[in-house]
């Protein structure tokens, strides 16, 4: 084995960033000389005391592919091959940038046929938390190029991106994917930049030690496999095996699917319930293959049909899309049995959702009226330690080591987790974390990110309202950290669905990103903001109450559109507006806190508030500043939808603090 050795990013396929002085670097023995020949030019090294070396390229044009020499004096030499130079970005933060395009293929049935470019290539860093410092190098992760073999893997929100910004530039790009789901933005951060926040280093701290880690990491499994095992050994659908031998359903109990746990007698209900129903299939589906969509469901569930097992999902975020195999369905009645396991007394089939069996245009519906009958109940399953969303472990593990690279900009999609926790502190964290990774690359980066979309949280999590957490303020927190320069925000109030943490529409996602990158980076003139609060003025008369203008940029044009699933969003379409599109979603704040609806009416580029109710004092005005909205959204004429916010007034009779 020779010692001359690269980083796994400078690797065949990959893109090198434009116009900037990109490193090339490595290890050898000390003292040797090392020279990368590049575009017909040699960059020398010598290797320090401890064997790094590393070289500057000129500044490149986009272009490709190129090939590069990397040999030392010893005779030892790599060749890289197909090198793109264009333009490369960090995407990180949590599952909604994660998320790979098969869980959305669905959606974009025909992408597949057209994806293939070898001009968007991705570099995916494998779930890596270390907490004794930050890693030299990346510990997993290759430059692959989109192909119909490798589509199927890339980030969807980071394909769409590339994908629309090769379309408005022309120029290659390289998207270096470090994300995991369900982490909180102080995963993402150094020590350095989590100074003053002594909880967080303390915690940080306690899983410095690699036994600590092994132990807790080993309870995780313990504790689920015991809960699991002591379900099943008390479940008597288990012991008389309902799943492969037709139950005798004459004396369960009926319900009708979808439905929540806490709407029905299974209202906090901790353990197994066994779910059965039959269903009609004619001659066309008989006998074939078909595909059987079940939404999702909370927490974990095993499907048989006529007594085969068709799949299992073991957590409540992915759709239930499984296939019936050939010969299992029959012509007549047939029927399907689903267990269903409840972890916290949270469990649902998610309304608005598919429930049907299908083959090409032929389907059952499966909604509908079910019998159901209660396996066993257990105890509240304990929590799990999720050891990866710990304080700088990600960072460490997974950021750091690529602060040698040069990019173009960073790609952010974070916050759900930290409606939880972090509320008040998270617009400090955003702007010590962009300090923090733009002093680490030595580049003033353009960091563009989404906001928060529409979610209906008090549904669809613990707790049942909206106390439980808090999108509203970390959405607001995000719009704030726009004063922080080169940096772009993405508004996405119109893009989530209120039933899924994980909205399909990511494409959309993607071209509000590209547009927003690209006006950046290549000052294109293009609109690609949402309305957004510039000023509130109160003003008061004996007769006629109280009035609030709003005064908005970005504004021209500005329209109302019914509320609708994000789902239907296309990138380039703009929303068709209506007339009698009712705008509820704008409120007003007295000096006691206290909430006050009003009506909106649209004046040119401005809102004009007004209200019944008697307020003394007008101390602030909200948009959209719940989990969901309820009424029409607002656009402007480019179709881009106005940023929730909440703003303090000019009331001159308001003395809030």
């Amino acid at each position: 084995m020779g010692k001359l050795r690269l980083p796994r990013l400078i690797g065949d396929g990959m893109i090198l960033q434009q116009k900037k002085k990109a490193r090339i670097w490595g290890e050898d023995e000390p003292g040797r000389t090392v020279t990368v020949s590049f575009l017909g030019t040699d960059y020398t090294s010598k290797t320090d005391e401890s064997g790094a070396w590393e070289v500057f390229l000129a500044e490149t044009e986009p272009g490709g592919a190129y090939q590069m020499t990397v040999r030392d004096d010893a005779g030892e030499e790599r060749t890289i091959d197909d090198i793109l130079v264009g333009d490369v970005f960090l995407c990180s933060g949590q599952s909604n940038m994660e998320l790979p395009i098969a869980r959305v293929m669905d959606q974009y049935p025909d992408e597949i046929k057209t994806c293939a470019n070898p001009k968007i290539r991705t570099f995916k860093i494998i779930e890596h938390p270390v907490f004794q410092g930050p890693l030299k190098e990346t510990e997993s992760g290759s430059w692959k190029e989109v192909t119909q073999d490798t589509f199927a893997e890339f980030s969807a929100t980071a394909y769409f991106f590339a994908k629309h910004m090769v379309n408005m530039t022309g120029v290659p790009v390289g998207l270096i994917n470090a994300s995991l789901g369900g982490s909180r933005i102080e995963s993402w951060m150094g020590r350095d930049m989590l100074e003053g926040y002594d909880d967080l280093l303390s915690l940080a701290d306690r899983y410095r030690d690699d036994g600590f880690v092994k132990e807790r990491l080993a309870t995780n499994e313990r504790q689920a496999q015991e809960w699991h095992s002591r379900l099943d050994a008390a479940d008597i659908g288990v012991k008389k095996n309902w799943a492969q031998t037709q139950p005798d359903v004459s004396d369960w109990e009926e319900i009708g699917l979808p439905f929540f746990f806490q709407d029905t007698k299974l209202r906090d209900f901790i353990g197994s319930v066994w779910f059965y129903r039959e269903f009609t299939v004619g001659s066309q589906l008989a006998g074939k293959e078909a595909k059987l969509w079940l939404g999702t469901i909370r927490d974990s569930d095993t499907v048989y049909v006529n007594g085969v097992f068709v799949g299992s999902t073991g957590y409540q975020y992915p759709p239930r899309k499984y296939i019936v195999p050939e010969g299992v369905l029959k012509e007549g009645t047939n029927y399907i049995v689903i267990r269903v396991k409840s972890e916290t007394g949270q469990g649902r089939f998610t309304d608005d959702k598919p429930y049907v069996i299908f083959r090409g245009d032929e389907s059952v519906d499966l909604s509908g009226k079910w019998r159901y009958r209660i396996g066993a109940a257990c105890e509240r399953i304990k929590e799990t330690d999720f050891v990866s969303w710990k304080p700088t472990g990600l960072y460490h593990g997974m950021t750091a080591p690529c602060h040698k690279y040069a990019l173009a900009g960073i790609l952010w999609y974070q916050g759900e987790s930290n409606t939880h926790e972090m509320i008040e502190q998270y617009l400090d964290l955003m702007e010590r974390m962009i300090d923090g990774y733009r002093k680490k690359w030595e580049d003033g980066l353009p960091f563009v990110y989404i906001q928060l979309p529409n979610f209906c949280t008090e549904r669809y999590e613990d707790g049942g309202d909206e106390t439980y957490s808090d999108w509203p303020a970390i959405r607001e927190a995000q719009r704030r950290a726009l004063h922080i320069s080169g940096t772009a925000m993405v508004t996405a109030i119109d893009l989530g669905e209120d039933n899924d943490l994980h909205p399909l529409n990511k494409e959309s996602i993607g071209f509000r990103l590209a547009a927003q990158a690209a006006k950046l980076l290549y000052g294109k003139k293009m609109e690609c903001d949402g309305p957004q609060i510039e000023k509130v003025f109160v003003e008061r008369g004996q007769e006629t109450g109280w009035k609030v203008t709003l005064r908005f940029r970005d504004a021209s044009g500005l329209y109302a559109v019914p509320k609708q699933t994000g789902r239907a969003v296309t990138p380039y379409c703009v929303p068709v507006g209506s007339g009698s599109a009712a705008i509820t979603d704008f409120e007003l704040v007295d000096e006691k806190g206290i909430l006050h609806s009003a009506e909106a009416i649209v004046e040119n580029d401005s809102v004009i508030l007004t209200g019944r109710d008697e307020i003394s004092r007008i101390c602030e005005v909200r948009y959209c500043y719940h989990n969901t909205n309820k009424g029409a959204l607002l656009y402007n004429k480019e179709g881009f939808p106005m940023t929730p916010f909440r703003i303090r007034t000019t009331d001159a009779n308001c003395s809030c603090g």
